[in-house]
């Protein structure tokens, strides 16, 4: 559970908007709201509750009692939508400037580097929870990725404060005088309620991880045991505790995330490629032209300590028979898949540049599973609907089927697999996963 003191500023979420002017054009009689004049202009009398039918007219679902926080939002979301990306690209910044401790959770990749993955996810996360604030079942399995890569970074109630501050400064720094008290109010008040929600589902999360056979709470320091070159770029490292406390359960599919001990370095979430209940934990980072800390782990020999956070991610195996489709470093929960529960995968596709750049093509071909590997070096880049018709097409009736690789690569598949009948697809993302629009 969340507590209110460190989810919810000390001041008031209006006078928190620091050198932002609140004006609020006509005293409103009972909501608010309408002054954002997306619809109407700021300048009309407004009379009892006229977002209410601005609201209805969008969502005929929402009702209003006293128009709380949630009628606000929704009734405000699409004047704040196109505002969105600028709202986003001052938050980042003005919160880097206002606590630089926070600039230890984020990736500068993401957020500096065209285009900006963190920022983009962001600006649609904002989206998503403003039109769906009336439904919020509609994310619940975006929330729980969110919260699963937040214990992963070692996220704690009080970082919501600093995010909450900066973003209500934003939000009244770009809206300008259409954020009256009363909307930033609602605003403030809905931004609040989702930290809660996930704070609360991070507790519970970081609870189970420590509660695991081998688990453990926050970063705890391994020593690495072993290197193998798995491909041309990608090398799979070996973690055994400093402390010597193993086996180590997790759910098969999930990420650990590496804290080097490095200046200059932050945290980077990688699969683990091994099966659970070992004494160690293997991942395989690619090696990324001018990436530090992926230069740093391609650096790494025996010995060097790095701090491991448990693993946690909801990319997992169904139950049901499987198959696996994979391009570039994608293969990585794959071989953790065939590693932990062979007896499930019935086929296996990779998509590389060549055999060299092929991680884990022996595994891959020692299993049971039928295979296809298409290196586009020399075929090309294959269409999705051609390898679905090809090599797929035998096991969309009884299999589910699990994807990783470039953002690309995963939209291709998953339309063409759809376009097929396949009943049930799952999609692992690497990096943000919020950065691409449904």
């Amino acid at each position: 559970m969340c507590q209110q003191s460190p989810c919810r500023p000390l001041t008031s979420p209006m006078t928190s908007m620091r050198g932002v002017r609140l004006v609020s054009h006509r005293a409103m009689s009972s909501c608010p709201s309408a002054a954002i004049g997306y619809s109407t202009s700021l300048a009309d009398t407004m009379s009892g509750c006229p977002s209410t039918a601005i609201v209805k007219s969008t969502s005929p679902a929402v009702t209003m009692s006293g128009c709380p926080f949630a009628a606000i939002v929704k009734a405000t979301a699409p004047a704040v939508a196109p505002k969105v990306r600028e709202i986003v690209d001052d938050f980042y910044p003005r919160m880097f400037s206002n606590s630089p401790e926070a600039k230890a959770f984020f990736n500068p990749a993401n957020q500096f580097k065209e285009p900006p993955l963190q920022r983009m996810a962001l600006a649609n996360a904002v989206v998503a929870y403003a039109t769906s604030i009336d439904d919020l079942s509609k994310l619940t399995g975006a929330l729980e990725i969110i919260a699963h890569k937040h214990c992963g970074l070692g996220v704690k109630p009080r970082h919501y404060s600093i995010v909450h501050q900066n973003l209500m400064e934003s939000i009244g720094h770009v809206m300008g005088d259409a954020v009256t008290p009363e909307v930033g109010e609602g605003w403030s008040e809905a931004v609040l309620a989702l930290a809660k929600n996930l704070c609360e589902l991070e507790a519970k999360l970081y609870a189970e991880s420590a509660g695991r056979r081998g688990g453990w709470k926050g970063v705890k320091d391994f020593r690495v045991a072993g290197t193998r070159r798995v491909a041309t770029d990608c090398v799979e490292l070996t973690f055994k505790p400093v402390d010597g406390a193993g086996p180590i359960d997790f759910t098969p599919g999930q990420f650990l995330t590496l804290h080097l001990h490095k200046q200059g370095s932050t945290p980077r979430h990688y699969t683990v490629t091994n099966a659970p209940g070992k004494d160690y934990l293997q991942c395989c980072p690619k090696l990324v032209e001018g990436g530090f800390v992926s230069s740093a782990l391609h650096g790494m020999k025996e010995g060097d300590v790095v701090g491991v956070s448990a693993p946690f991610g909801t990319f997992k195996l169904s139950g049901r028979p499987a198959v696996l489709c994979s391009a570039g470093v994608g293969a990585t929960p794959m071989k953790c898949f065939l590693d932990s529960a062979p007896e499930q995968v019935k086929f296996v596709l990779h998509i590389d540049r060549d055999e060299a750049a092929h991680p884990f093509r022996k595994e891959m071909e020692a299993s049971s599973a039928g295979t296809h590997f298409h290196y586009t070096d020399a075929g090309g880049r294959p269409e999705a609907a051609a390898l679905v018709e090809g090599a797929l097409k035998p096991y969309l009736a009884e299999c589910d089927f699990f994807l990783c690789g470039p953002p690309p690569f995963l939209a291709d598949m998953s339309a063409a697999l759809k376009a097929a009948g396949a009943r049930s697809i799952h999609l692992d993302v690497f990096g943000p996963a919020l950065a691409q629009p449904n």
